[in-house]
């Protein structure tokens, strides 16, 4: 009896080296002047090094709007709303509820006086000084209905858009 001997083995070919460090794929932030993402790409070699470029490790749509500062994804401030606390003057009037025919058909000058600057202004600013002072003044003076938690719940409620949408439209350029 003769001993098995094995079919001799195929060559196979050798490993292919590893990849270099900086092998693809190649994805990329583009950055505008003041650092904010505008842009996310994949290239099909590696780009130059750039001040507007920034690597990525992945396709990350979520890069963009965002700021490249210090090697670290800062999300940007959330926008402000310039007309945010802005009211149309008659829905700040709507504002007094039941307290607002006493206010309009007070004798008072000083009351009178109040109304009347009010009703010059294309809007009221709710986070303005003098808005808060003025119901106070209406306060003292003992206009019915015009209290404290009154005017707490004119000054302190967001406005909405049906309360400024004339000023939207005018000033703004259209509504919410």
């Amino acid at each position: 009896m003769t001993d098995f001997v094995p079919p001799p083995m195929p060559e196979t070919e050798p490993a292919p080296p590893p990849a270099p460090i900086d092998a693809g794929p190649w994805f990329y932030a583009q950055l505008n002047s003041a650092g904010r993402c505008v842009s996310v790409s994949q290239a099909s070699a590696a780009l130059p090094e750039a001040e507007q470029l920034v690597r990525l490790n992945s396709y990350d749509e979520t890069r963009l709007g965002k700021s490249f500062v210090d090697g670290e994804w800062v999300s940007p401030a959330p926008s402000v709303d310039p007309a945010e606390w802005l009211i149309d003057v008659g829905p700040f009037f709507d504002r007094f509820g039941a307290a607002k025919m006493a206010l309009l058909m007070s004798t008072n000058t000083t009351v009178r006086a109040l109304v009347a600057d009010l009703q010059v202004r294309k809007w009221v600013d709710l986070k303005r000084p003098a808005v808060s002072a003025g119901i106070d003044a209406l306060i003292q003076l003992g206009v019915p209905g015009v209290n404290a938690a009154l005017k707490t719940a004119i000054l302190a409620t967001p406005v909405t858009a049906e309360e400024n949408l004339a000023l939207r439209v005018q000033f703004f350029g259209g509504a919410r």
